[in-house]
């Protein structure tokens, strides 16, 4: 911890607890049934919440696009579509 106050440092901690707790439950609900389901944590967030992706927000819509090299890409695109049903 890096602050000297006891609640920025209680703080940080808590939103970091809230954080793991949201991938942790997006990894098993979302990503139900694929391989992706099975990664540890921190091999979830190395290969997937970290990879480069274009983002284009318009009016009406939001377009996410991934490499399409990515080695997740069928389970990502899986999981962009049961998010939006």
């Amino acid at each position: 911890m890096s602050c000297n106050s006891y609640r920025a440092n209680y703080f940080r901690l808590f939103l970091y607890a809230a954080a793991f707790v949201v991938a942790h439950t997006m990894k098993h609900n979302i990503f139900n049934g694929t391989a992706i389901e099975n990664f540890t944590m921190d091999s979830f967030i190395k290969r997937i919440m970290l990879s480069a992706v274009y983002i284009v927000e318009k009016k009406t819509f939001i377009k996410v696009s991934f490499s399409p090299h990515h080695q997740h890409l069928e389970e990502l695109t899986l999981a962009l579509e049961r998010l939006t049903a």
